[in-house]
């Protein structure tokens, strides 16, 4: 608009200064009369008004065709060459000119055309130069993509900050709820944050604990922990670093194993165990005192038989428990032998403890018989939780600051006694903390059984204690301890695994400066009852698609219909199609847009007009509580900047332009990848312009005439 209007400006301010210039030369002329000439060219004047306004008039109009002639046939072609000339070697190589205006305007669209053609193919010779180059590439990528796909482990890799990278099928099976697998809340894909789906203390424990182990030179780099995740299930994850050619850490792998299964056989295995045990302890006393009774009855005076008869019971009944104990412990190690436990140096352990407590509540821990030389067998992350969860939970019972912390061993079993002083608590209370959350592990309960530990409250009477105790496994063989996984160290891959996937910006710069190319959008479109949204219009479908590292992601789509609650209107429906049997059942606004603004978590919004999809947006903060508050781009405005000189900026002219098939026309969804597809288009046209950042692009979209409408 605003390079359209130059002409006419020039025009203008030309024919002001004409203007003044006649006029000068009008009054000079006129000083220059006698008083009896000025006085006949006035009366001239008078008798003839009509002709000389006439004439003046038609000058004007002449003056004005005239300039539209030179306008149309000069100037606006001119503008219109340069702007489409450049939609060709930089988006739409298989656009061509179409421009009407005289004789040379036409010849010089001939000769674009014709370098058009070449410089079409051209490009079609070295694309597939470039795709016989690529294909034997593509062979193999294909095979790892295959061989990732039907690996047994769920597979995904992040670099430094936790962006994904690379994922598999199970892994994404994993993270998806079959009842929801359309609209999961947790979305896994491209560039997103792997914290959404696990959570961050985790993996940061992880990574720190392997940067440990690199700072040591030690063998074995693979963390593990055990989590459950949104589905319901637990997962067993192994945490790989990947190394620079430094040996410097530029990302991690996670590998997933579902071990729900494991961890319920062993609940039943356990609870079969201990009833198994109850019935056999009912036996055994049911067997002395049966045996008790008979020797009462046949021999009451005979005291050494008596004595006899109950050091062999007491024998007997030892042997059999040992033996349960055994058979036990070799049932449940077998069952457990996939929990990824490691072996931890328990001064190492109890250290980390005390500063945990100390710096995070303010609690002092006692540490007392602490043998620096015993090990035990637990998971680092969840067996530090629980304890430091103990610790505060019992001093908001008993409103103590300092515990003494007790270290034995016996029968292979390390024993944490935990004491305190002054003051006896409810039993009941403790019990209660069992079956308490910690963070995003299980219960206190759940966790120690995973870590192979047992729970005991130590007391003389059946209603207070004050002290408790946790018991440990020390040095058992775990499967897991004889692995040794190495890190991953980038240059030492294959090329066609060299894909560049950790050359990625850091995620910390300002948004605003990023490069147009390096951010994450999401593309969307909503589809509405109508075109009031203070007036009571509802959104009834909303449909996006995610633009990563300069690559529409088709597969990472959000498609969903919304119940508005209302009619919906003939009108509307003869243009998206969607009535109201179709969103009948269907979730509402508020259960809608809670996962809608998680999908967009981080990413710049990117619409056709976005400003009304944005209002739509906008009106349900107050009923939702959800604010949009991502950077917004309009491909309208955009293409305004861009081009000018056109006058049609809707979505099937810019479409037309740049030579992009919609598909789904007026469907949220279609719209949303139409917009994502014209953007990507328009890319290198703003580069092209000097428009390289998100600040620049916002800043240019706020001149163009499309950014004053309001909705």
């Amino acid at each position: 608009m605003i390079q359209t209007n130059r002409f006419w400006k020039f025009v203008f301010f030309t024919l002001i200064a004409a203007l003044i210039v006649s006029c000068g030369v009008l009054f000079f002329f006129w000083q220059t009369l006698s008083e009896q000439e000025k006085v006949t060219v006035i009366m001239i004047a008078k008798d003839h008004s009509l002709i000389l306004i006439s004439f003046v008039f038609i000058c004007i109009a002449v003056a004005f065709t005239g300039l539209e002639i030179i306008f149309l046939t000069y100037i606006k072609p001119l503008k219109k060459i340069s702007a489409e000339a450049a939609m060709i070697y930089s988006s739409n190589p298989s656009h061509r000119l179409a421009i009407t205006g005289n004789k040379d305007i036409k010849n010089l669209s001939s000769v674009i055309n014709d370098f058009a053609e070449m410089f079409e193919n051209l490009n079609k010779n070295i694309t597939e130069q470039i795709l016989i180059a690529r294909k034997e590439t593509e062979k193999e990528r294909n095979l790892l993509a295959s061989i990732m796909t039907e690996l047994p482990q769920g597979v995904i890799i992040c670099n430094r900050s936790g962006r994904i990278l690379l994922f598999n099928s199970l892994a994404k099976e994993l993270f998806t709820q079959k009842a929801h697998s359309k609209r999961a809340e947790y979305f896994i894909g491209l560039g997103r944050s792997i914290f959404h789906i696990i959570d961050k203390d985790l993996i940061v424990h992880a990574v720190k604990e392997i940067e440990e182990r690199l700072s040591h030179d030690k063998q074995t780099m693979a963390s593990y922990f055990i989590t459950p995740i949104y589905t319901g299930r637990l997962i067993s994850i192994e945490t790989i670093p990947v190394l620079d050619h430094h040996h410097l850490m530029t990302g991690f792998i996670l590998t997933f194993q579902d071990v729900s299964d494991d961890i319920d056989r062993y609940e039943n295995i356990d609870q079969t165990l201990l009833s198994y045990k109850k019935s056999l302890d009912t036996l055994l006393l049911q067997k002395e005192t049966v045996i008790h009774d008979l020797i009462n009855h046949t021999n009451n005076n005979d005291s050494c038989t008596h004595q006899l008869c109950t050091e062999i019971l007491s024998e007997e009944s030892k042997r059999i428990n040992e033996k349960y104990l055994q058979m036990s412990r070799f049932i449940l190690d077998s069952t457990l032998n996939k929990l990824p436990l490691t072996t931890l140096t328990l001064d190492h352990f109890l250290t980390t403890i005390q500063n945990r407590v100390k710096v995070e509540n303010g609690l002092d821990i006692k540490v007392l018989n602490d043998d620096t030389d015993i090990q035990i067998l637990a998971d680092t992350y969840s067996f530090t939780i629980a304890f430091v969860f103990l610790i505060v939970n019992l001093s908001e019972l008993t409103a103590q600051k300092k515990f003494d912390l007790e270290i034995s061993q016996s029968n292979g079993e390390i024993l944490f006694d935990i004491k305190w002083d002054n003051i006896s608590i409810s039993k009941h209370q403790i019990e209660n903390m069992i079956t308490k959350k910690i963070r995003a592990l299980p219960s206190f309960g759940y966790v120690l059984k995973q870590n192979r530990s047992e729970f005991e409250i130590i007391s003389d009477n059946h209603q207070t204690c004050s002290q408790v105790r946790i018991k440990a496994k020390a040095q058992l063989k775990s499967a897991f301890i004889k692995k040794k996984r190495p890190a991953v160290i980038t240059a030492s891959r294959p090329e066609f695994y060299d894909f560049n996937l950790f050359d990625i910006k850091d995620e910390n710069l300002d948004l605003l400066e990023v490069n147009l190319k390096d951010l994450i959008y999401t593309a969307f479109d909503t589809e509405t009852t109508g075109l009031n949204p203070e007036g009571g219009d509802e959104i009834i479908s909303i449909g996006a698609v995610r633009i990563v590292h300069n690559r529409i992601v088709y597969q990472d789509i959000f498609e969903e219909l919304i119940d508005p609650k209302r009619d919906i209107p003939i009108e509307s429906y003869r243009i998206h199609g969607i009535n109201y049997e179709m969103l009948r059942g269907k979730p509402d606004i508020n259960n809608m847009l809670p996962i809608f603004k998680n999908y967009t978590y981080d990413t710049v919004l990117l619409g056709h007009n976005i400003a009304f999809d944005m209002k739509m947006l906008k009106v349900k903060e107050r009923t939702t509580h959800i604010k949009f508050s991502n950077p917004v781009l309009d491909t309208l405005l955009l293409s305004a900047i861009l081009h000018p000189i056109h006058e049609q900026h809707d979505m099937e002219n810019i479409a037309k332009r740049l030579g992009v098939n919609i598909i789904g026309r007026h469907t949220a969804l279609g719209d949303a990848i139409a917009t994502a597809e014209i953007f990507m288009k328009l890319l290198p046209i703003l580069n092209s312009n000097g428009i390289l950042t998100l600040n620049d692009a916002i800043k240019a979209s706020k001149k163009t005439y499309y950014a004053r409408l309001k909705y």
